[in-house]
């Protein structure tokens, strides 16, 4: 993998095809989990654009609401019970009332469009199925959603893998390092499938910040989205 650099004809990264492929089914599962994780937006549920058929492209397995479709606003939002799906939408406030009416007016419509940022990253990954190392180039105009579902994708391995704080995701680097260790298990993820993650958390990481590192060097020097 080599990170983003900015170019003329936008953004480009290099990736394996086995790097495409499991971000690309990441993106997919977070898409997943945010509409089956917010109660309403589920397969069967009474949220907007249940039962209603998507003929855009989707994740394999697809079965929820039509991406990108916005909330009504009505009835009290839940929040959601799987703490990574909540740690895609935060409570906006420590007082409970206020931050009970933003999830009513909020929760739909930002899960829609996070859902939709994710299915756009997992498409562009496997787009042309190249047989080997390929550039990936991501359009000025598309780098700003894509960058954001990288966050989402970094987030949810992040409350997956129990990292909390800076030095945890630094630390992540000597645990990689370590020959003959599987990293410590945690209960839930450790062994072989914790190195997995943390592999995949440190790789959508570097490909996030050289993402937004070039576009603010394209901000500084005036070379905005068109």
């Amino acid at each position: 993998m080599r990170p983003f650099r900015a170019e003329a004809h936008g953004y480009v990264a290099e990736l394996e095809p086995s790097e495409r492929i499991v971000l690309a089914q990441l993106a997919g599962d977070v898409a997943q989990m945010l509409q089956e994780g917010v109660p309403g937006r589920g397969p069967g549920g009474a949220g907007p654009g249940a039962g209603e058929p998507d003929d855009a492209w989707s994740p394999p397995g697809w079965t929820g609401p039509v991406p990108g479709r916005p909330g009504d606003g009505g009835g009290a939002a839940t929040p959601p019970p799987d703490p990574a799906v909540r740690r895609l939408l935060p409570d906006a406030s420590d007082d409970a009332e206020v931050a009970a009416e933003f999830r009513r007016f909020t929760q739909d419509d930002l899960a829609a469009r996070k859902v939709g940022r994710l299915v756009l990253l997992a498409r562009s990954l496997v787009d042309h199925e190249p047989a080997g190392a390929a550039p990936y180039v991501v359009g000025r105009d598309e780098a700003e959603d894509v960058a954001g579902a990288l966050t989402d994708v970094r987030l949810v391995l992040a409350e997956r893998l129990g990292l909390r704080t800076d030095e945890q995701v630094e630390g992540l680097y000597d645990e990689l390092d370590r020959e003959g260790d599987d990293g410590p298990d945690d209960g839930e993820v450790g062994g072989a499938p914790r190195r997995f993650l943390v592999s995949v958390f440190l790789l959508t990481g570097l490909l996030q910040e050289s993402l937004v590192d070039g576009m603010l060097a394209d901000l500084r020097a005036g070379r905005g989205r068109p």
